[in-house]
């Protein structure tokens, strides 16, 4: 196991939120999911946010906690086997502190 050799925001999390934008997509932060909606063949039409803004787009990616993750997923998906495995899963609060 090895350590960032910087500070994380600069050494991880800015060259894929670089990598993102580079290919034409968009990261957005502190824009939390209300709900998934869905069109009429189960694929994902947009993400309705908390502040009832709506994000569309061809792709979606969610970085989110587990439970959180349990929470927004729909029914019809939970029954997928892709999807079931985070039956296991458990979500675990992380602290950390840099002295």
């Amino acid at each position: 196991m090895e350590f960032l050799d910087g500070n994380p925001l600069k050494r991880l999390c800015l060259p894929i939120v670089n990598h993102i934008e580079s290919l034409g997509g968009e990261v957005r932060l502190k824009s939390r999911i209300k709900k998934i909606e869905f069109k009429d063949d189960g694929t994902v039409k947009n993400f309705l946010l908390n502040n009832d803004n709506t994000i569309e787009g061809d792709t979606y990616v969610v970085a989110t906690p587990v439970d959180i993750l349990k929470l927004l997923l729909p029914e019809d998906w939970r029954e997928i086997s892709y999807f079931k495995k985070l039956e296991k899963l458990v979500g675990v609060a992380v602290i950390n502190v840099h002295i």
